[in-house]
């Protein structure tokens, strides 16, 4: 049987530690996209009051037309769902990738491939974790405001630091597999089912 992205292999059996890892570092990204899901919905409410206020300013004038802090909110939480969901999205194999390298090649090399690519993966996005992190406690620390609406960064700014972190873990997680040789993706978390032939 195959799959989109190939053949469906039989993983093979890893460490317990890095099981146990694995598992943890799923449960927090699972957390964290129904935490991106309630974004998006909040996001979702927002347009539909904007909007709604707009037609409602067309009928009685004395309604405000808007939301004063309407785009500016609207940035924070798409941002926020975009980075709590980005570490179980990682995780089921959904981001995009060059794939030449890894369809081209042979099984062992792409193996190879794989495991280069999440090495520099997770020190990409380790980086990116711990500088997203330093951002949002300067900002607390330093009680930095926006200057629209009056809010506290540090509100906006811990949602992307979380989702920093939830996407570094599942990357450590899929270097492991890697190494390790079991299966860097989760196909249990696919919402889309895969295609057979």
């Amino acid at each position: 049987m195959t799959t989109s992205n190939g053949p469906v292999t039989t993983p093979i059996p890893v460490p317990r530690a890095v099981d146990a890892f694995q598992r943890f570092a799923d449960t927090i990204a699972l957390a964290a996209t129904y935490l991106a899901a309630a974004c998006l919905f909040a996001l979702t409410l927002l347009v539909l009051a904007e909007v709604g206020l707009g037609i409602l300013n067309r009928l009685f004038k004395g309604l405000p037309k808007d939301i004063p802090v309407a785009w500016e909110y609207s940035a924070y939480l798409m941002g926020a769902a975009f980075m709590l969901g980005s570490g179980l999205t990682l995780r089921t194999g959904m981001h995009v990738r060059v794939e030449l390298l890894l369809k081209g090649g042979k099984a062992r090399r792409a193996r190879q491939y794989e495991l280069l690519s999440a090495l520099v993966g997770t020190i990409v996005t380790g980086l990116m974790a711990w500088t997203f992190t330093a951002f949002a406690i300067r900002s607390f620390l330093s009680n930095q405001a926006s200057q629209d609406s009056f809010t506290p960064l540090w509100i906006p700014q811990a949602p992307l630091a979380l989702g920093a972190i939830v996407l570094a873990l599942e990357m450590v997680a899929r270097l492991l597999a890697c190494m390790f040789g079991g299966s860097p993706e989760n196909q249990a978390f696919r919402a889309a089912t895969a295609t057979t032939e």
